[in-house]
């Protein structure tokens, strides 16, 4: 009696804990939003789907390469 309450409390912690964990992976976003910082203090949202997005985002790294020295 005693091993099957034990044995029960033990399930009982693990469906919590996986509970707790597939809501923590569920509740992530799938993709960070992508932004355009603009020099008036506005911020545009960019489409991912765009091709022009993706320029943008290797021409950032390369500003932000020159700042670390490349690194």
């Amino acid at each position: 009696m005693r091993a099957q309450r034990v044995a029960l409390l033990a399930l009982a912690g693990a469906a919590v804990a996986g509970f707790a964990c597939w809501r923590r992976r569920s509740s992530r976003a799938s993709e960070p939003t992508i932004q355009l910082g603009l020099a008036d203090g506005s911020v545009r949202p960019l489409d991912p789907t765009d091709p022009a997005t993706a320029e943008l985002q290797q021409l950032a790294a390369g500003v932000r390469g020159s700042f670390t020295g490349g690194a």
